[in-house]
């Protein structure tokens, strides 16, 4: 097949372009860098770089500024929208809704004229806002959501669900993305790793004697929560099955329903990071003035960090038998070896 992908030197998208033309497919990556697509070029086999075409453009641009397009007009197959701006910073609220629905209605109106008749958007799990439950659905765009990158990705959604009848839409929606179970590489800040990224600091701080070895250092995070984590592995797994068995006008969780409870987590980082002195409440009482300047960094990840929530996944499940991919399991093992290789090069 002929796909078109945006955010292909992102860290999910770089990995679904390998992955891709390891089965076989011709890629048309959207990039406004060459020098990023040329360093990803450059690791890829040598019989696959005749498969790779760039396409310069940008998302937050209409037809992605693209001029010429008659040469690829009814030539591409299947557009995989995987472009995307994540931050939780509220001044950012303009420029996420302008990359993630501005981008999403170019990406659409794009495929329409270049007449893709497939167009799969990767989205996030967490469009559904504060709930407990969530099914393979559209949600409604009055969700409580938890910051302005889960709204706008919930008003993507509506945009490509509403072109549905014109287009063979799929939507993609994985939960909290983490590193490669194979190799441990992760390119993320979100979530876990920011609770990482805090032990890190910490334990350099204990090592410069700015923070107390010895006394207790509690983090906020709910010990009995469970977050959903997803490895980016078995992201482009699904995303990579996608692109011969997935059914249209079907969403798809990308979810992980039986990690493990923050409680067990923790335990692990102690271990992995020689940080002895930590505790984890759920209540931001039990926090020193100390603790809550420690705790400050991960302030915007406290929602993740605090509630679990179950993404039904049976479309998802149903597509990786019919694609013949082998049931998803992230072992505690594989789990210990992520937090073990954040520490080893933090």
């Amino acid at each position: 097949m002929n796909i078109m992908i945006t955010g292909a030197t992102g860290f999910v998208g770089s990995k679904l372009v390998r992955s891709l033309l390891d089965k076989g497919h011709t890629l048309y990556p959207v990039v406004r860098s060459e020098q990023k697509i040329n360093q990803l070029i450059k690791q890829m086999p040598a019989d696959q770089t005749d498969r790779i075409h760039p396409v310069t453009g940008d998302i937050t641009q209409t037809d992605f500024g693209i001029s010429e397009t008659d040469s690829l007009t009814g030539k591409i197959d299947i557009l995989y929208h995987t472009a995307a701006f994540l931050s939780f910073d509220p001044a950012d609220r303009e420029k996420t809704f302008l990359a993630n629905v501005d981008g999403t209605v170019h990406a659409l109106e794009l495929a329409e004229k270049l007449q893709i008749p497939s167009f799969y958007h990767v989205s996030t799990a967490y469009t559904v806002g504060i709930v407990d439950v969530a099914e393979e659905e559209l949600h409604s765009k009055d969700s409580v959501f938890v910051n302005d990158y889960e709204e706008s990705k919930n008003h993507a959604e509506h945009l490509v669900w509403n072109k549905r009848h014109e287009l063979n839409v799929s939507i993609f929606r994985p939960a909290i993305i983490v590193g490669d179970t194979n190799t441990g590489e992760a390119d993320t800040t979100f979530a876990l790793y920011g609770l990482l990224k805090a032990v890190a600091l910490l334990k350099k701080l204990i090592r410069r004697g700015r923070v107390d070895g010895d006394r207790m250092i509690k983090l906020l995070c709910d010990p009995e929560a469970s977050n959903n984590v997803v490895p980016v592995n078995y992201v482009v797994d699904v995303l990579t099955a996608a692109a011969t068995h997935a059914k249209r006008d079907h969403i798809y969780h990308i979810s992980n329903n039986a990690a493990p409870d923050n409680a067990d987590v923790m335990k692990w980082i102690k271990e992995q990071s020689g940080v002895d002195n930590l505790s984890v409440t759920a209540d931001a009482m039990d926090l020193s003035d100390e603790d809550a300047v420690i705790n400050a960094p991960m302030s915007v990840f406290h929602s993740y960090l605090s509630r679990t929530v179950l993404f039904k996944d049976a479309n998802t499940q149903s597509l990786l038998r019919d694609a013949g991919y082998p049931a998803f399991e992230l072992t505690d093992d594989q789990y210990q070896f992520l937090i073990k290789t954040y520490f080893t090069h933090a």
